[in-house]
């Protein structure tokens, strides 16, 4: 799904440099039901973030490496052996792959005129207002029109997706996203784009439009190289997992290559991320290189709405032609198991060049291509849905990682690569650096993927107590695109049976369950016990507290027994934060502190 990741009640945002809350902006009534929040782009709404490859060889993330200033400073770069501009294989572009046709400051609600040209795969249309620091007044894609008088976009949304774009200080919608324009090559003409607000009926700021679009000599897909400017906030995982990690799930996804790998270091205060922080930490990537590029940001953990989630992607699509923007990339959290890890870094992905999930937990809602399967009701069929293998489902699915023909065009038609034109031709030069980026705010508060072995999936020892799908849910990826519409996990779980503080204790306990089953267990335990009506659940509590103390637990079990206590119990979490505070994993000891809030 496309939709902003703007939660439904949140009304404060965070604009001074020091990040410092400026307190009440006014909630201002958002459509379908929401408030647009001046300062919480809630994230990702779908459950599960996925693309699906067995990837052997990697080593597990061993926590270690500094951490740096905030925004980053450049500490590791790994280039593309062969050279950018080359490709490994003939020579220059004879025509730029990628072009932007700056419309400059538009009114809003006037359609604008859009001439595409033969050869086009797709474009992207960014509304944007211009300010520094970044705005968190809403912009967006009110309506695309083609030259045929087909409405592309329309009300901010597409029909039967729980599409909504527009986002704070800086809007996007593509075309293709929809099975009608997914054809090869796109259907050239003159478009009309308009942007808006929102209709959320606040002043209507000057806002730029600009065009990117993506073409070949033949308006067919030949390739590219995907750069990638990695973010590690503390000791979320190690540089050498990180760019193993990125290497192997991006290297021949939908044909592209992976390009130059460049690693940045943030502080230790952006390990915890929730829809307050995200799109701060968005505007973090203002120091990323190279332009279009996509930046990952590596965190320790997610927290409020984004509780027991992998992934968060600002909305779909999202900016990879502009750093630190709202929507400047993706911020995800590794497991160090590869393959789990590959599902999350590959949806998320997705979601950042315009995919939807194929069916969403929301019934009727579904992405808006022809060639995608879908489910009647997800949580009902979970594993028996047609489309549980594909690699845009809301739950990480089977891990097989299919995808459709339309779901690969989207992909190769956006703006996130470096292209090539012509077939045996090289990929083309980063294009040269664009406006002056704002700078970013600092980590509004003070705030490291397991670090046990990987576990593969059809290893379900683990799940044999458990209800088939609530193992799927607790061994699957929770995406924050679920979260920002509304889903939120333990109810979930709760709803497919996989409640039971006992269990959920014992599969948190098993060094044989993947480290992502384990951390989400122990957190849904805590909460199962705050439900129970045995109070207070001291025995459930008890073991919590040992659980988060214990060093011999990889580090995203004990994260989870934190989540736990402090669902359970406040005062229990506050004397866990005393009792951890010298912990020697820093970043137990730093999540225990935010825990005990």
């Amino acid at each position: 799904m496309t939709e902003s990741l703007v939660p439904a009640s949140s009304a404060t945002g965070r604009s001074h440099r020091d990040g410092t809350p400026l307190g009440e902006r006014g909630a201002t009534r958002a459509r379908r039901g929401g408030a647009f929040a001046a300062g919480a782009l809630a994230a990702l709404a779908a459950a599960a973030c996925g693309g699906r490859v067995v990837v052997d060889g990697f080593e597990p993330p061993d926590g270690a490496g500094g951490s740096g200033g905030v925004g980053g400073s450049t500490s590791a770069v790994a280039p593309d052996p062969t050279g950018p501009g080359q490709g490994g294989e003939g020579g220059a572009p004879p025509i730029p792959p990628l072009v932007e046709e700056d419309l400059g400051e538009v009114a809003v609600g006037v359609p604008v005129p859009v001439d595409i040209p033969p050869g086009t795969l797709g474009f992207t249309a960014i509304a944007q207002i211009t300010t520094s620091p970044p705005s968190f007044d809403p912009i967006g894609i009110a309506e695309i029109a083609g030259p045929d008088g087909r409405t592309f976009v329309a009300d901010y949304t597409l029909p039967g997706t729980l599409a909504s774009f527009f986002n704070q200080g800086i809007g996007t919608a593509a075309v293709p996203q929809t099975g009608a324009a997914a054809a090869v090559p796109l259907v050239p003409g003159t478009y009309w784009i308009t942007i808006g607000d929102g209709d959320l009926g606040l002043p209507a700021a000057p806002a730029r439009l600009s065009v990117w679009r993506r073409q070949t000599l033949d308006g067919r897909f030949h390739g590219g190289k995907l750069d990638i400017n990695a973010f590690i906030a503390g000791d979320a995982v190690s540089e050498a997992y990180m760019q193993r990690a990125l290497r192997t799930a991006y290297q021949g996804f939908v044909g592209l290559d992976v390009g130059s790998v460049t690693v940045h270091r943030l502080g230790p205060e952006w390990g915890f991320i929730d829809e307050e922080t995200l799109p701060i930490v968005l505007e973090q990537t203002a120091e990323a290189r190279g332009r279009p590029a996509l930046n990952v940001i590596a965190v320790s953990q997610f927290g409020g709405r984004f509780a027991d989630a992998a992934g968060a992607t600002p909305s779909a699509p999202s900016v990879a032609v502009e750093h630190g923007t709202h929507l400047s990339g993706i911020v995800v959290t590794l497991f160090g198991e590869p393959e789990v890890d590959t599902v999350i870094l590959r949806h998320e992905l997705g979601h950042f060049t315009g995919l939807f999930h194929t069916t969403e937990f929301q019934a009727s809602f579904a992405d808006p291509l022809d060639d995608t399967r879908r489910c009647d009701d997800v949580l009902e069929q979970l594993e028996l849905c047609p489309d549980y293998d594909n690699i845009m489902f809301p739950t990480g699915g089977d891990l097989s990682g299919a995808m459709t023909l339309q779901q690969r065009t989207v992909v190769q038609a956006s703006a996130v690569y470096r292209g090539i034109v012509e077939d045996g031709g090289g990929a083309a030069d980063p294009l040269p650096a664009g406006r002056t980026p704002s700078p970013a705010r600092a980590a509004p508060a003070p705030a490291g993927p397991g670090q046990g072995a990987a576990i593969a999936p059809g290893d379900r020892a683990w799940a044999a107590s458990l209800p088939p799908r609530a193992a799927a849910l607790l061994g699957g990826h929770f995406c924050g695109h679920s979260a920002a519409a509304g889903a939120d996990f333990f109810a979930l779980l709760r709803a497919v049976g996989g409640a039971d503080e006992g269990r959920l204790l014992a599969v948190g306990r098993d060094p044989g369950a993947p480290v992502q089953a384990r951390a989400r267990a122990l957190a849904a335990a805590g909460r199962a016990a705050a439900a129970s009506a045995s109070a207070p659940p001291a025995r459930v509590l008890a073991e919590l507290q040992a659980l988060a103390a214990d060093p011999g637990l990889p580090r995203r079990a004990r994260l989870g027994a934190i989540q736990g206590v402090a669902a359970a119990s406040p005062a229990a979490a506050r004397a866990l934060a005393v009792r951890l505070a010298g912990d020697p994993d820093s970043v137990v000891g730093r999540m225990a502190a935010r825990a005990a809030r």
